[in-house]
């Protein structure tokens, strides 16, 4: 899953998911044409706001924010970039929640996460450096 460390780049791509598909709809329907390629469009903006109210809108605005790193626990000797995180995210009343990810870097916002639920068996070995440095992103004491 393909994921970014900006806020507020995350926040618009995902408000704009739930919000533009309305908009876009009542549009086309004022637009008086008679054509194919218009239901076309018509029919993508229905079948995405269907699809909303199937994943939940609520769901999806609680994803809004992103995940903070705040240990690093282990390094990929080979690939500086490949990493296990310890991350937690704020969801608000309800406190943080936390994962162990194994991650890799594409660019220092921007990263792919392989696996959230990590097993340290998987990790032992030459490949690996446990390195426990503590980032604190989310700025907690």
């Amino acid at each position: 899953m393909f994921q970014t460390k900006i806020g507020f780049l995350k926040a618009v791509i995902y408000y704009g998911i739930l919000i533009l598909p309305i908009p876009l709809l009542i549009m086309e329907f004022k637009a008086n044409r008679n054509l194919p390629e218009p239901i076309l469009r018509k029919l993508i903006s229905i079948l995405t706001i269907i699809g909303l109210v199937y994943l939940n809108p609520l769901k999806i605005l609680f994803n809004v924010t992103t995940w903070k790193t705040q240990t690093v626990e282990q390094i990929n000797e080979n690939k500086g970039s490949h990493k296990v995180e310890l991350q937690m995210r704020d969801i608000g009343a309800l406190g943080y929640t936390k994962r162990n990810a194994e991650v890799y870097y594409l660019t220092k916002h921007f990263y792919v996460v392989l696996s959230e639920n990590y097993d340290d068996r998987n990790f032992i070995g030459t490949d690996w450096k446990r390195v426990n440095q503590n980032i604190n992103e989310i700025g907690l004491k």
